[in-house]
Order: C-alpha cells, then sequence, then structure tokens
C-alpha cells in the first residue's frame, strides 16, 4: 500500500518552500518535496517501493521498542495500530501507519525510541525544561534534526485518524529492561530473525539504555493539540502535490 503514495513518516517533505527563483517561475513546493513526489512517480512506474534497506539498526531498534512497549508496559489506555496503514477518506494516495491511540485521551500516538542517547536527550529536554504541549513539541522542532518531521508525521496521523490532539511518546528502557528486550529479539518470527539479531547479542554499552532511578524517566510524554491552521496546510499541500503524482497516470486509485 505504501509504494506510490504519500505516507505520514515522509510527509514533512511537502511542506517544503522553493526558492525565490522557483516562485518566480510558479513553483510552489522546495526541492525535497519534488524530489519525493518523483520518487513517488518511480515507484509508481516500478510498481514496488524504491527502497530496499528496511533493516537498519535504528529501524529494528525502533520496532522492537515498540513491540515491546505495548506487551510488556501493562498501560492499558493505548490500542495499538501496527497492522496495514490507515488510508485517507477521499484523498486515497494519502497513508500512513499510526502507532497507537489513547483511548482515555483520545490522542493519535506516535512512539519514538532513539537508537541514540543523544537523540533520546534532545527530544524529552523540553519536558525537563518544564516545557508541555505545544511550546514542547515547538521547541524539538526548533532543536531536533527530526523534530519537523516527527511533527508532520503526528500531525498526518490525526488527520487520517480524525483526532484533534497529538501525544508523542519517546520511550528507553532501563537497564534492568534489556534482558527482556534480547529476549524478545531472540523470539521474533523466524523471518524476522536476521533483524533483530544484532539485538539480542548485544551487550548492554551497545545497546541505548538509561540507569534505573537515574535522572530520566524510561517513558515521557508530550500531549497536545493540533492546529486547525495545520491540517488545512498539509491537506491543501497533499491536494496539490497530488495533482503531480497523478498527473502522469491520470488516476488517484493507485
Amino acid at each position: 500500500m505504501r509504494h506510490g503514495n504519500f505516507t505520514s513518516s515522509e510527509i514533512v517533505a511537502l511542506t517544503t518552500n522553493p526558492t525565490a527563483k522557483a516562485i518566480a517561475n510558479g513553483e510552489v513546493f522546495g526541492k525535497p518535496a519534488l524530489t519525493y513526489i518523483k520518487k513517488k512517480i518511480w515507484e509508481r512506474n516500478l510498481d514496488r517501493s524504491i527502497e530496499t534497506d528496511t533493516t537498519s539498526r535504528t529501524t529494528s531498534w525502533g520496532k522492537l521498542c515498540e513491540i515491546f512497549f505495548f506487551q510488556h508496559m501493562g498501560i492499558l489506555e493505548y490500542t495499538p495500530m501496527m497492522d496495514e496503514p490507515i488510508r485517507h477518506e477521499t484523498i486515497d494516495y494519502w497513508l500512513g501507519s499510526p502507532d497507537a491511540i489513547n483511548n482515555r485521551l483520545d490522542t493519535c500516538v506516535e512512539l519514538k525510541s532513539p537508537q541514540t542517547l543523544n537523540s533520546f536527550c534532545g527530544l524529552v529536554e523540553p519536558i525537563y525544561k518544564g516545557l508541555k504541549g505545544i511550546d514542547a513539541i515547538n521547541y524539538i522542532r526548533d532543536n531536533h534534526d527530526d523534530g519537523d518531521k516527527y511533527y508532520w508525521q503526528i500531525v498526518s496521523n490525526c488527520i487520517l485518524t480524525k483526532k484533534k490532539v497529538g501525544e508523542l511518546i519517546i520511550f528507553c528502557p532501563y537497564e534492568s529492561q534489556l534482558d527482556d528486550i534480547r529476549m524478545l529479539a531472540q523470539q521474533m518470527p523466524t523471518q524476522d530473525l536476521h533483524k533483530y539479531y544484532w539485538i539480542g547479542n548485544a551487550s548492554n554499552d551497545e545497546l541505548p539504555y538509561l540507569k534505573d532511578g537515574g535522572y530520566y524517566q524510561n517513558i515521557n510524554r508530550i500531549v497536545f493539540e493540533v492546529p486547525e491552521s495545520d491540517i488545512d496546510f498539509l491537506t491543501k499541500r497533499v491536494l496539490l502535490a497530488g495533482e503531480k503524482l497523478t498527473a502522469i497516470h491520470g488516476q488517484t486509485n493507485y
């Protein structure tokens, strides 16, 4: 479902603006957006994903921690949504894969488990500075390399799930949880074992973890209301990009 369509995880590209010269020539998108649209057109021509590396350590660590979080943390207010992507109800080339829905707060949830402690500290910094809600998210957008990417991913998934409130969870395991995580890696389905082999056989110092009882909590949450203006902005950008995407094929139901 993902190839040839815009997805929440990469949709930040469509928010980029053109140079003054490009604007003068009538372009409304920046270079990252045009590159992303071209990639999706190529995927439609190939009838497959253009990416081949899906087993990076960053990806496998994040996915395993996501499974661990929802299976072992015992937080009943979350309903995981780790199956097929959700498609927009009217824009069928717009998809996303929210991590969960918070049943108590009625939020759309994105869980991040950075593979580096540098990234983790950058993501949780506003929380430990006392910032909350949209102020905390804006701090991340201004200071973290992936801040804007994560923000627009959440906005996109909120639109797809018809939620007005987003929730970012930043999770890093305590050292005492590493044995359970390694065991989980070793118990993954046979066809996936190669992705998680390095985790199952890693020493503590080869994995990101927090000291038990230390300064940082292993679960950190930011809940924020998504501005209506950003919902409108992103929807318009996807529709404009869709005009370029579907022009070659003359259809939207790819």
